[in-house]
């Protein structure tokens, strides 16, 4: 179906109001939602869609109960009418951008931007005065391919697909515990007196991420025995470990991106000699397959590359 279809050969353009208001119909599969989108009533919603009905010579709209449904031909015509405004939609946002080519938006994990890019971003910004990056944390799934963002950072376990991508670093875990826990002398602790004694702090899954071994699984690869690798506080989210591992509440198996403000400020201590557990999963820059990069973007993109080399998994 094209753009032909939906005018007439002697008439003029369908009016934009009509379209808007169909489109975002269904899109919403609600009148009242689509009014209340576009600031104006239901009827007169409901008016300019019969407006285009009548135009178009063909029923677009069925009721169906208290709501509405799309008959064949208004499902078609949706998916068309979509995509232009759509198309619209992105124009406006890349647009937009021309007008300030130093503006980049750069979306990421929020834990990961809290923790180990606010404070790169910042010295990016502070050695290259014309650059200004806008971050947006935990964006939707569609923001990059809709040119609402130019760069994202993906946490997965695979390159993401669809996109061009380069691994920005690898995630790994060890255990982390405050200083406090560990008396006046943290560097000479016998990290496996630490961990058979230590209250513990665990990390419990939840969405699709991953949380790497339990504190039980990760104990019995080194030959650590206890009987109570149950007990200790549960968290469903990584920072919220770090949080009350650095308020003294126990042992951590920590991300070592993540854990890193609180390593730099004292609050936390990786434990000496007791190894690194990668997490399989690492955090991807990625843009979309097609789209070259603005210098700005670019230039962001390599400075973020060399902050993550320190941070490449070591061995076990």
């Amino acid at each position: 179906m094209n753009l032909e279809n939906l005018t007439l050969s002697h008439s003029p353009p369908l009016p934009l109001n009509a379209l808007r208001a169909f489109e975002c119909v269904a899109r919403h599969g609600s009148v009242t939602q689509a009014a209340a989108e576009l600031g104006v009533t239901s009827g007169a919603v409901s008016q300019q869609i019969r407006l285009l009905e009548e135009l178009i010579g063909t029923k677009l709209t069925v009721r169906a109960g208290r709501g509405m449904a799309l008959t064949a031909q208004g499902r078609a015509t949706a998916e068309m009418v979509h995509d232009a405004f759509q198309r619209l939609r992105e124009a406006s946002i890349r647009l937009s951008a021309h007008h300030d080519p130093g503006l980049i938006r750069l979306g990421a994990p929020g834990a990961f931007a809290a923790r180990w890019l606010s404070s790169r971003i910042n010295r990016f910004e502070a050695e290259h005065r014309d650059y200004r990056v806008q971050l947006v944390t935990d964006p939707a799934p569609e923001s990059l391919h809709r040119f609402q963002l130019d760069l994202e950072i993906r946490f997965s376990d695979t390159p993401p697909a669809g996109v061009q991508s380069l691994e920005l670093l690898s995630e790994s875990l060890t255990p982390a515990v405050s200083p406090a826990l560990l008396g006046s002398k943290p560097d000479l602790v016998n990290w496996r007196t630490a961990v058979e004694t230590l209250p513990l702090v665990h990390h419990e899954r939840t969405g699709g991420e991953p949380v790497g071994p339990s504190w039980a699984q990760w104990l019995a690869q080194r030959g650590v025995k206890r009987t109570d690798t149950l007990s200790g506080d549960r968290y469903n989210r990584h920072d919220h470990v770090l949080e009350a591992a650095a308020h003294q509440r126990g042992l951590v198996l920590a991300r070592r991106s993540l854990a890193e403000p609180d390593i730099a400020a004292g609050r936390l201590v990786f434990l000496i000699g007791s190894g690194v557990t990668p997490l399989g999963w690492g955090y991807h820059i990625v843009w979309p397959e097609g789209r070259s990069l603005h210098s700005a973007a670019r230039r962001l993109k390599d400075d973020l590359m060399d902050e993550a080399r320190p941070f490449e998994t070591p061995g076990l």
